[in-house]
């Protein structure tokens, strides 16, 4: 079994696992491009080199910052990040910030499709 770990923030929840982060950001919050290196150091502590994809899972409604995608896009080893909706104006939102972003992006409507989606980007980076 791989490692596992797990942050709670103040404003969010992270896990981590073997080449994937998924973040969980709480009810109301506003995403800005402050919290990028904070994701950057958690990605360098657990991956360092290695290639790494991120997952949003918006179970809560917040509001994103496009910009933090051009920042985000930065991350050498972040191959690419997935968004997992529950609703539609969710999913509209996410395909507008995913113009933001240069590298891999999609949007779901489920955790299988989008851990589908993570092998698939893992395995076109071998």
């Amino acid at each position: 079994m791989s490692t596992f770990y797990h942050y709670s923030l103040d404003y969010c929840e992270i896990f981590v696992l073997e080449n994937l982060v998924i973040k969980q950001i709480k009810e109301g919050e506003i995403i800005t491009s402050k919290y990028i290196p904070e994701l950057e150091n958690i990605i360098n502590k657990h991956f360092s080199n290695k290639p790494v994809v991120y997952l949003s899972n918006r179970t809560f409604s917040y509001s994103v910052d496009p910009l933090v995608y051009k920042k985000a896009s930065k991350i050498k080893n972040l191959l690419g990040i997935g968004i997992i909706v529950n609703a539609d104006n969710t999913m509209n939102n996410a395909k507008f910030e995913g113009k933001f972003f240069d590298k891999d992006f999609e949007v779901f409507q489920s955790f299988g499709e989008a851990m589908l989606w993570v092998r698939k980007v893992l395995d076109n980076n071998d």
